[in-house]
């Protein structure tokens, strides 16, 4: 008999053609249009909808988005007493998958809404390609993708190597 595996969390079944287990991770948004925001993340940056909660007041109280396993966003309506804000440096990162200029290609051809912007892919000196495109409410995603430039794979590998010692 061996010992059950516990590095990945179960997979209870199938719903919407997604995989339903416990997120170990997720990203909870508030917005004043969630299906206007919910629809920008599906057509510009391909996340699909895996469940969509009754509408109160015209908005569903929350629209369960993923792109890829462990890449869920929760889309919910801002609450009538609370103001919209943003958090200035936060970042919302995203493993690609794919080239990060096809994403920002996706980005650029979807129809822009409220504060969008989409910057141009850059390599970054810690091995990916990186862009960074602001959501409808200003919200900074960061997709990367792995870039294997032999040169910077060696200096990676020399910084870790004289860091063995350093304080953890």
């Amino acid at each position: 008999m061996t010992a059950p595996d516990h590095s990945e969390p179960p997979v209870f079944k199938l719903h919407h053609g997604f995989e339903v287990y416990p997120m170990p991770m997720f990203t909870a948004m508030e917005t004043a249009d969630v299906n206007a925001v919910a629809q920008w993340y599906r057509a510009a940056l391909g996340f699909g909808v895996m469940f969509k909660a009754p509408e109160i007041n015209g908005q569903p109280m929350v629209v369960h988005l993923r792109r890829r396993k462990y890449q869920d966003v929760l889309i919910r309506p801002v609450a009538p007493e609370r103001s919209l804000g943003v958090t200035d440096g936060l970042e919302l990162c995203f493993q690609a998958g794919e080239e990060v200029d096809q994403i920002a290609a996706r980005a650029a051809a979807a129809p822009a809404i409220g504060k969008v912007r989409i910057e141009p892919p850059v390599d970054m000196p810690w091995n990916t390609r990186q862009v960074r495109i602001l959501d409808p409410d200003g919200r900074v995603l960061v997709f990367s993708h792995p870039r294997f430039d032999p040169d910077a794979t060696e200096r990676m590998r020399r910084m870790f190597e004289a860091d063995e010692g350093g304080a953890r």
